[in-house]
């Protein structure tokens, strides 16, 4: 949802803007990242669902025939967790069910890995993986970055948001800029 306040309250307290993305312009960065777009799962009874079939064909494809020494055990169980954790990713407390949110989720990222940084919030550092978001130009000559619509947080400053917005995106494939509607009331 672009403008709910509850969004609104939770990560934008401290002013900012809400990114409106283009689905397919964000699987294709996904995708270029090797990751998948994924919309969150909520219901209980749908990830415990998922949660089993995931577990009966992981262990469908155990070759009951086929000697298992404790190296491929552990190799075969390895792949087994690591490919719960992508599912795993996609879940989500019912009591967010609110936001309906999508996630960019990776195969497994070492570390190490050269695309991996690290950002500060208020209370710790956040490991993210740094992906290009920049889909070329579109018939303009505008960078298409995959979102096209930018909405100024609820505030006071609701014009000079826009502003800041409209300099920094310039060059950029944005179709519209606008205030949210949700009205402000500072007390």
């Amino acid at each position: 949802d672009d403008d709910l306040l509850s969004q609104w309250r939770g990560y934008g307290a401290g002013g900012g803007v809400c990114l409106g993305f283009v689905v397919s312009d964000l699987q294709r960065v996904a995708e270029r990242a090797g990751f998948r777009l994924v919309k969150c799962i909520y219901e209980q009874s749908q990830k415990t669902a998922l949660a089993k079939e995931f577990i009966d064909h992981s262990l469908a494809t155990i070759d009951a025939t086929t000697p298992l020494d404790d190296e491929r055990v552990e190799e075969f169980a390895n792949q087994i967790v690591t490919r719960y954790q992508q599912l795993a990713c996609a879940f989500k407390d019912p009591s967010f069910r609110e936001e309906c949110e999508w996630r960019i989720i990776s195969k497994f990222v070492p570390r190490d890995h050269q695309s991996v940084r690290v950002r500060g919030t208020a209370t710790m550092l956040v490991p993210y993986f740094e992906a290009d978001l920049d889909l070329g130009n579109d018939s303009e000559g505008r960078t298409n970055l995959g979102f096209e619509t930018v909405i100024a947080v609820p505030s006071l400053q609701k014009e000079r948001i826009l502003q800041a917005a409209s300099i920094a995106t310039r060059h950029l494939s944005v179709e519209a800029s606008r205030p949210s509607d949700i009205p402000y009331r500072s007390l």
